[in-house]
């Protein structure tokens, strides 16, 4: 067995620890106090510094020896504004939840952080613990890259927990090239002018205008882009007027998600929104406005940086435990500005576990969403073992 598996795995029960008392604190957006605090006390008992910094929760600690190649691995910390149903006796003790597994990414980075301080007079090179907060919301990558975080990273790593295809708990999956999608946020605003309805003629109706708005964006998925390229147009929420039945209000609200595997897609379908809002509405005799907001672009893999990683994994698991994935994901992960700064592997550790509330698996997002936290000592060691095969094989 190697040394970095066996180190991770006796590590096992601490990570399960961090785990539970992370998932009972969960925090959203930029700023997680307790989730940050928590953090910087596991490090300095570590014996490791930090950078930390004053507009958000994120924080960097090197280990190792500068001046070599440096290997940055990434860990996302804050929750959803979800209220728990799990059941479960370490539960969130407030509104929100670990609904995504971020709670056990931090656990797994904390215990790479303790098995590199113990190795880490002999590292090839140095390693880089990125501690992020807002990936769910407003996105907390972009501002670490901007303070520095990526400065001097010659490669990125990150992963998810998932419950993706018949893959066994404890497995991995990984795409050698487009691993997750662009992601955009669409608020449009058609104004019109309200009246009564028994009297359609005197008003300018918002209701019907973004029926048609939302019915003609369907066409540039299914008639204007490529099938074997995936792009997602979705319109989640529609709202106008309160709830009368003989009021045309003054305006509509119409707000969505677009998501495109690629940059060249995603400029195409916003140019062709804009074009088609702007004809619509203007045939409807309205006026809007229209946004695209927290834009994340697309996770692009390295194809030497996975193949570095699937050497780590067959090493560490035994050979058939990695599998590759075809097709790319759609949903956004902002960890894609982390990878635009460096080559890098995100990767999927397969984990679900039923709710104990019923007996089912959740996936994420779900207030009953549960992982098989036994298997997280497996992140641990694929990320140090990754990074130990980059250090020593690509300087």
């Amino acid at each position: 067995m190697e040394p970095s598996y066996q180190d991770a795995k006796d590590l096992q029960p601490v990570i399960q620890r961090w785990r539970r008392e992370l998932h009972q604190i969960p925090e959203i957006g930029l700023k997680l106090p307790k989730t940050e605090a928590y953090v910087k006390e596991k490090l300095c008992k570590m014996g490791l510094t930090y950078r930390e910094f004053p507009t958000h929760s994120g924080l960097v600690v090197d280990i190792g020896r500068p001046g070599q190649l440096t290997v940055a691995v990434r860990a996302d910390m804050d929750a959803l504004p979800i209220q728990e149903e799990t059941g479960l006796d370490f539960a969130s003790t407030n509104e929100n939840m670990h609904a995504c597994g971020h709670d056990a990414h931090t656990a797994m980075l904390l215990g790479l952080a303790q098995v590199l301080k113990k190795r880490e007079s002999t590292l090839p090179g140095m390693v880089r613990l990125l501690f992020q907060p807002g990936e769910e919301f407003p996105g907390g990558a972009e501002p670490m890259v901007r303070d520095g975080a990526m400065d001097g990273v010659d490669y990125i790593l990150a992963l998810h927990v998932s419950d993706k295809g018949p893959f066994d708990c404890g497995d991995v999956a990984v795409n050698y090239r487009h691993c997750s999608a662009a992601d955009d946020q669409l608020y449009l605003t058609i104004r019109g002018r309200g009246g009564h309805g028994a009297a359609p003629q005197k008003c300018v109706d918002p209701v019907t205008i973004a029926a048609l708005v939302v019915n003609n964006l369907q066409y540039i998925i299914s008639r204007e882009m490529d099938p074997f390229q995936p792009s997602v147009l979705t319109i989640a929420t529609l709202r106008a007027g309160k709830g009368a039945t003989n009021i045309i209000p003054d305006s509509a609200e119409v707000i969505g998600t677009i998501r495109n595997v690629d940059m060249e897609s995603r400029n195409y379908v916003l140019r062709r929104i804009r074009e088609i809002v702007d004809h619509t509405v203007a045939m409807m005799r309205g006026e809007y406005d229209l946004e695209f907001r927290d834009p994340y672009p697309p996770v692009i893999n390295d194809p030497k940086v996975v193949q570095h990683f699937l050497n780590a994994a067959d090493r560490v698991m035994g050979p058939g435990h990695s599998h590759i994935l075809e097709r790319p994901e759609m949903g956004g992960e902002d960890a894609a500005f982390f990878f635009q700064k460096a080559p890098g592997c995100y990767f999927y550790l397969q984990c679900p576990a039923p709710c104990p509330c019923d007996g089912k698996i959740y996936p994420a997002h779900n207030a009953k969403f549960c992982i098989d936290d036994s298997k997280l000592y497996l992140g641990s060691a694929l990320f140090l073992e990754t990074a130990l095969e980059i250090l020593t094989q690509e300087r």
